[in-house]
């Protein structure tokens, strides 16, 4: 049970970090209409979960940067 709890855990950071390479090459208008989409549809399931912060995260990183994407 713990190998399993850590292979888990392992996948979803790597996915993490797969995650934002991919939400910095994606436009502002595409990246916000990810962004409302997640509000929108407030997932529940891991995978989109972790999608959605990753798509916050990416919002986050453009406004430090004084682009206001989202």
């Amino acid at each position: 049970m713990k190998q399993a709890t850590t292979l888990i855990a392992t996948l979803l950071l790597l996915a993490a970090c797969e995650g934002n390479s991919k939400m910095r090459q994606l436009s502002n208008s595409d990246l916000a209409g990810k962004r409302d989409e997640c509000l929108r549809i407030n997932p529940s399931s891991p995978g989109k979960v972790t999608a959605c912060e990753n798509i916050r995260k990416e919002c986050e990183r453009r406004r430090g940067e004084g682009n206001y994407a989202c």
